[in-house]
């Protein structure tokens, strides 16, 4: 049997800390202000609890967070309002990672007062999207691939269906202002695309294409869009006849995904 938690505070937060707290928060000029925020005006309430002060902790008295607790509705709330300041300056994604490392531990309690509205949209009112010429290509390309595999593997197969999910999913997430409201999109390949961001984040979103193997039993080799047979890892097993089945036609379009990578 699972034993419970022993935490030195462990409480809810009252109406009034919630809302000081988000004071803090919005008040934040950059996304290290907003952390910094955070850990401040947490831990002063829970510390107060014990009689201590944030000021006694240092390097050679450390605080460690996941040794309190507060009501898991309420530290999504506080993760909203941090999350939704760190819009502001292209920091969103980035905040939602470092508040993990810092913010108290959690515990059920589903009467904990929370906010009554969610955090305002602080995002900036415009996204500027450049995008070069040849990512323009690139992304017309990759919808008439999505096509061309509707065509030739039918729309609603699964390699029209898998493709074209990840593309939209991606192309989406150009779109998003999770990294900035300035964003550069240029070519990284006939099917691929590399993004700069104002955050500073620079990733890609790569096509990948679904291997043709042969699909006779005992057979691991791979089929080339030439037809030449290689293997997939060294001493792969090949049909002894040489009469490989490639999983699909060579004359098809590839199907395969598109996948973010930063």
């Amino acid at each position: 049997m699972a034993q419970a938690t022993t935490y030195r505070v462990q409480r809810a937060l009252t109406s009034a800390e919630l809302t000081s707290i988000a004071a803090a928060i919005n008040a934040a000029t950059s996304s290290p202000e907003i952390v910094g925020a955070v850990v401040t005006t947490v831990f002063t309430v829970l510390l107060r609890t014990l009689g201590e002060r944030l000021e006694d902790y240092g390097p050679d008295h450390r605080l460690v967070p996941g040794s309190y607790a507060i009501p898991a509705p309420q530290w999504s709330a506080i993760a909203e309002t941090a999350m939704a300041r760190a819009a502001r300056f292209g920091g969103r994604m980035s905040i939602a990672l470092e508040l993990v490392d810092v913010m108290p531990g959690t515990y059920d309690d589903p009467s904990a007062p929370v906010p009554e509205s969610p955090p305002a949209d602080q995002r900036p009112y415009e996204h500027v999207l450049t995008v070069s010429r040849e990512a323009a290509d690139v992304i017309a390309a990759a919808s008439r691939h999505c096509d061309e595999l509707a065509r030739y593997f039918g729309a609603g197969s699964r390699e029209h269906r898998e493709a074209t999910a990840s593309w939209q999913r991606q192309l989406s997430r150009v779109f998003a202002m999770d990294f900035g409201s300035q964003t550069q999109v240029s070519r990284d390949g006939d099917l691929s695309l590399l993004v700069r961001t104002a955050s500073g984040l620079v990733y890609g979103i790569f096509f990948h294409h679904t291997p043709r193997r042969c699909t006779a039993d005992g057979c691991s080799m791979l089929i080339d869009d030439d037809g030449t047979a290689r293997p997939a890892w060294a001493d792969a097993p090949a049909c002894p006849d040489g009469q490989h089945a490639p999983a699909y036609p060579l004359d098809a379009p590839h199907p395969g995904t598109w996948t973010f990578h930063s």
